[in-house]
């Protein structure tokens, strides 16, 4: 995989449609992306002849490879938490591996806007959705359902009380709308979304089998289209 999606990181200018195709997958917490990333790398696969690949903690270690550090070291910057300024001067005194915050977000923003003009990949979150909207092929997804179902699937993971599990909830859905308005420079409005499913109401194959067709009416995965 390291060879195959070697990263040479590009400059976001608007209006580049040349790369691509790529799938980003946003959801709320307690809603499951990773199944229906992995059927629909499987489908795509057969579809285009091409091998597709599912990415979400790789571009933490890739990023990590690039700022030589240990991943542990920027996951905080995914939580969306800032350093105090003495944990800067700390930081930086204390260690040649060093890194700013603003290098670490620009880094990650980089491997993330890399892995997506590559192509053929599903992002699950790290911004994804904000970083790739200038790609024509590309494709947004946003998974939400009510939150008592939400609770009930988290339930099944977590052994916690229900009041417990609303607060988890919370604050990972924070974090994530922290992380992709850093991103944005604002808050991402519903229509850099392409589709919104309800998962309660939608097996995760049936998701990714009307996503697939939902791209293919897109132009994502054959002859470019200009939306109008």
């Amino acid at each position: 995989m390291e060879n195959r999606f070697k990263t040479q990181f590009v400059d976001s200018k608007r209006g580049d449609f040349a790369h691509g195709p790529v799938v980003t997958i946003s959801r709320e917490c307690g809603c499951t992306a990773l199944n229906i990333a992995n059927i629909m790398v499987e489908k795509l696969s057969a579809k285009t002849g091409n091998q597709w690949t599912c990415l979400t903690k790789e571009i933490l270690e890739h990023s990590a490879r690039e700022l030589n550090l240990t991943p542990s070291k920027i996951e905080y910057v995914f939580n969306s938490k800032e350093k105090s300024t003495w944990d800067e001067i700390f930081a930086a005194l204390s260690s040649k591996y060093y890194q700013s915050d603003r290098k670490i977000r620009k880094t990650i923003a980089d491997v993330v806007r890399g892995f997506a003009k590559k192509g053929n990949c599903i992002i699950i979150g790290r911004g994804g959705v904000v970083l790739s909207q200038d790609i024509q092929r590309s494709f947004h997804i946003k998974l939400q359902a009510p939150l008592d179902w939400r609770t009930e699937q988290l339930q099944k993971i977590y052994q916690l009380s229900e009041e417990e599990i609303h607060k988890y909830s919370s604050e990972i859905d924070k974090k994530r709308e922290l992380l992709l308005n850093f991103f944005n420079k604002g808050p991402v409005p519903d229509t850099f979304f392409d589709v919104i499913f309800n998962s309660k109401n939608l097996s995760e194959e049936t998701i990714a089998e009307a996503s697939i067709h939902l791209m293919e009416m897109k132009g994502v995965l054959g002859k470019q289209i200009v939306m109008g």
